[in-house]
């Protein structure tokens, strides 16, 4: 399927569970304020926001509010999990034509044995991704560095332009690395959905399979929403967007297990002896 199809197809689904998708839509929003603010209200009472605003100026860094801010976004991540979760669940039996209560979100916390598999997913999942940020941080603070050097060294003012275009150059390369390589667990939560008994290995080696031979056509999905999420981030809309960018990830997703399976009983034909 193309990009401009999957979004169609997308659009379609969507409309058989607008109300359910925008309330999940608005509960992942509303976990995200509540965390802001619950950071910000541990800024006040260590006193390390002073500011008049809710925008996140702080004046100083206590120990005590390092220690608050930790605790708050430890439990806001875990407590979160089976909501990241249950909505990709939720899309995907949706993209399947399952329309399910929005209640469904919540299914990872009816057991304990539930909540922990969200948790391990998660934590496995940003733990795959976390060398590629720590080489994007790292490369940033590198070229801060030696732009900062250049700049005030001999000649440094001439070459002001290029000194800046080659670091924005290098900050782009190493964001497109990083981008591509955290793609391979995109799948990971809608991979859970179709199959809940799988092994959790397994799902992470059929998560990176996808993406490897579906890396252009994912990219070209989320570059088709950049304009869309620009246009709406500051804005009410959003809570109708995000459930359409799900919705498309699911058919997306959907289409690319299609395509594996088709190719799989591809080469098992090959590999069978023909009959004289």
């Amino acid at each position: 399927m193309t990009t401009k199809k999957i979004k169609s197809e997308a659009k379609r689904l969507l409309m058989t569970c607008f109300a359910e998708s925008a309330f999940i839509s608005m509960l992942n929003i509303g976990i995200f304020l509540i965390t802001y603010l619950l950071i910000i209200l541990a800024g006040r009472l260590t006193g390390a926001h002073t500011a008049e605003t809710l925008f996140p100026v702080f004046s100083s860094c206590p120990p005590v509010f390092i220690i608050a801010l930790c605790v708050i976004l430890a439990a806001a991540y875990i407590l979160s999990a089976p909501i990241y979760y249950g909505t990709r669940w939720f899309f995907w039996q949706a993209a399947s034509g399952n329309n399910m209560p929005a209640s469904s979100v919540f299914a990872g916390y009816s057991s304990y044995e539930q909540f922990r598999l969200c948790i391990k997913l998660r934590v496995l999942s940003d733990m795959r991704r976390l060398p590629y940020f720590l080489v994007f941080g790292t490369a940033v603070v590198v070229e801060g560095v030696l732009a900062h050097r250049l700049l005030t060294g001999n000649g440094g003012a001439e070459n002001a332009g290029l000194i800046y275009g080659g670091v924005a150059l290098a900050t782009v390369g190493v964001i497109y690395i990083c981008f591509c390589a955290g793609l391979k667990c995109i799948p990971v939560g809608f991979l859970l959905a179709n199959d809940p008994d799988a092994v959790v290995s397994d799902i992470f080696e059929l998560s990176e399979k996808i993406i490897k031979g579906n890396t252009g056509r994912l990219m070209k999905l989320y570059v088709s929403f950049v304009g869309w999420f620009l246009i709406c981030l500051p804005a009410f809309p959003v809570i109708i967007l995000l459930p359409y960018f799900n919705m498309s990830l699911a058919v997306f997703l959907k289409d690319c297990l299609a395509r594996d399976r088709e190719q799989s009983a591809m080469d098992r034909d090959k590999k069978e002896p023909v009959m004289a």
